[in-house]
């Protein structure tokens, strides 16, 4: 079912609300989506979400419309990752921490620090990435994030914080073995020239004449 089908099925009275709800979130709600899993998997879920809010009218927040959405979302992608880990665990794994665009964008990045830093995000719990990936990529404010997760804003706060901690340490790491790797490289470098350079005759050293040459010079 698609997202309008459930207007179609409203009441008149609930109409426009819907259509206001729509309207206002449709575009972030299925940015939100295709951040998080492939473009058809996404769909899929901002059409069950509005059908959700449909049926559960009452329980939307006036005002919040956005934030309950997004929770319902987020609960649909959780979901369909647990179904889809049963059957094919690492690339559901891999296609929920990085989508495939994401991938092919780390994969041509020309930013070594882009690459290091979605390669460090996609090490992180799934649960460090949601806010992470809330606050950088929704803008949501602490007591937003508590709403979408179900939390209070001091939790939510905490959260944020402790996978801040835990994506510089990650960084760092990968830092750390960057740096290690160039060294490394620089080091059999200088070897493999050093090596050639001695098995290279000297040019200006000037050649010994042999024994018969220095006998006939006699």
């Amino acid at each position: 079912m698609t997202a309008m089908m459930a207007v179609r099925m409203l009441g008149a009275h609930d109409h426009d609300w819907f259509r206001g709800v729509y309207s206002e979130t449709y575009r972030p709600l299925l940015a939100y989506a295709r951040r998080r899993v492939d473009h058809a998997t996404a769909d899929e879920v901002v059409a069950d979400t509005f059908f959700t809010a449909w049926r559960r009218r009452d329980d939307v927040p006036d005002g919040s419309e956005r934030l309950w959405l997004f929770g319902v979302a987020r609960n649909m992608i959780r979901n369909a990752a647990r179904s889809n880990w049963r059957r094919q665990a690492a690339h559901d794994r891999l296609r929920i921490a990085n989508p495939p665009e994401a991938i092919d964008n780390v994969a041509d990045a020309a930013d070594d620090r882009s690459t290091m830093l979605r390669t460090a995000l996609g090490s992180l719990s799934e649960a460090d990435r949601e806010v992470l990936m809330l606050v950088a990529w929704e803008e949501l404010s602490h007591a937003e994030i508590g709403q979408v997760l179900g939390i209070s804003a001091n939790a939510s706060a905490i959260r944020v914080h402790r996978a801040r901690k835990r994506l510089a340490a990650r960084l760092e790491h990968l830092e750390h073995l960057d740096h290690s790797e160039a060294g490394e490289s620089n080091a059999k470098e200088l070897r493999r020239h050093g090596q050639a350079a001695r098995e290279r005759p000297d040019e200006h050293q000037p050649e010994r004449p042999d024994d018969d040459s220095a006998r006939k010079a006699q």
